[in-house]
């Protein structure tokens, strides 16, 4: 189970910041911690795609929901406690603040999109790490505003998820004829792309894929992070990064 040191990473990113001309993660430790776990949770989701996508997986309602269920089955299971409540709650205030800025702008909820509402993701991902140690998470998941009423089912839906995930994933073993993850070379040395090379260690340690899929950081032109499956590539976009910045330090907490 991995467990972040802080203080140490922000040294690290300190040290190689004149290497990085795009992002570079705020002095701030609050701030910088809440970008880089966001950052990692929405890794684990496009990740959940690219899986589905190489292993032909078959998904029952939205893939967008399934996606979220990995990411926060991958935060329980990959993390130490402390640490995956951490990334769990910027995950979550990521979609609080993502719903605020919507309505500070006009924008009307789209009904039709793929992903579900911005809230109803709040809700789910906080439900579903909860559900997977009630006790030990009950204090979180009151500090998140989980309903009580909604609580009382968390632990059976992390059940199906979990389940339904394991399931699935039962041959995507390291090893044999089974491949992985790659970073694409040159980005070594930036922040970014340093903090998603150390999760793509973590998931090669746990599973296999018959082909590479390879991971980049990478100007977009957008706030954005996306899987292609024409190019079997995810891509985490310094404008993302750089919108989570934004959105931090425009909320009014």
């Amino acid at each position: 189970m991995r467990q972040f040191l802080w203080a140490v990473w922000l040294c690290v990113v300190a040290a190689s910041a004149s290497a990085q001309t795009v992002f570079q993660f705020p002095e701030d430790e609050e701030e910088s911690a809440f970008i880089a776990n966001e950052v990692i949770a929405t890794f684990y989701h496009e990740l959940g795609h690219a899986m589905i996508d190489v292993l032909q997986l078959p998904v029952l309602g939205k893939e967008e929901d399934a996606a979220d269920h990995l990411s926060v089955i991958l935060m329980n299971d990959i993390w130490e406690e402390e640490a995956a409540a951490n990334i769990l709650a910027s995950d979550a205030t990521a979609y609080a603040l993502l719903a605020a800025q919507r309505e500070a702008g006009g924008e009307d909820p789209s009904y039709s999109d793929e992903h579900s509402l911005d809230m109803q993701r709040y809700y789910s991902v906080v439900c579903l790490f909860y559900g997977a140690n009630p006790e030990a998470r009950q204090g979180l998941a009151d500090e998140l505003g989980l309903p009580p009423e909604r609580a009382e089912r968390c632990p059976e839906e992390w059940q199906a998820a979990a389940g339904s995930w394991d399931a699935l994933l039962a041959d995507a073993t390291p090893g044999g004829d089974n491949v992985g993850l790659v970073m694409q070379p040159g980005q070594e040395g930036q922040p970014l792309a340093d903090l998603i090379a150390e999760e793509v260690v973590a998931i090669n340690e746990r599973f296999g894929l018959p082909i590479e899929v390879s991971v980049l950081v990478a100007d977009c032109g957008e706030a954005n992070a996306y899987y292609s499956p024409s190019q079997q590539t995810i891509t985490i976009c310094n404008e993302y990064a750089q919108n989570l910045q934004a959105m931090w330090e425009a909320s009014p907490d």
